[in-house]
């Protein structure tokens, strides 16, 4: 699992969620950015993002004309 954070003095905030409970310990391996399309393109390489099968903005267009008002 590879997730991007940002140090905050000994905190380190994470940029996304993790599926872990509360309390689990963890093993992290720190790696400094200086260059963020570098790391985007080295994160890319790790993560196969085809493989991914989400569907969490399918069906997200509203269909409605736009013309219709309920007050």
């Amino acid at each position: 699992m590879c997730v991007k954070g940002i140090k905050k003095g000994k905190n380190i905030e994470l940029l996304e969620e993790i599926d872990l409970p509360d309390n689990q310990e963890v093993m992290i391996e720190i790696k400094e950015v200086s260059n963020f399309w570098t790391a985007l393109q080295e994160f890319r390489q790790k993560v196969d993002l085809e493989s991914i099968d989400d569907d969490t903005f399918e069906n997200l267009r509203d269909k409605s004309t736009g013309r219709d008002v309920i007050l």
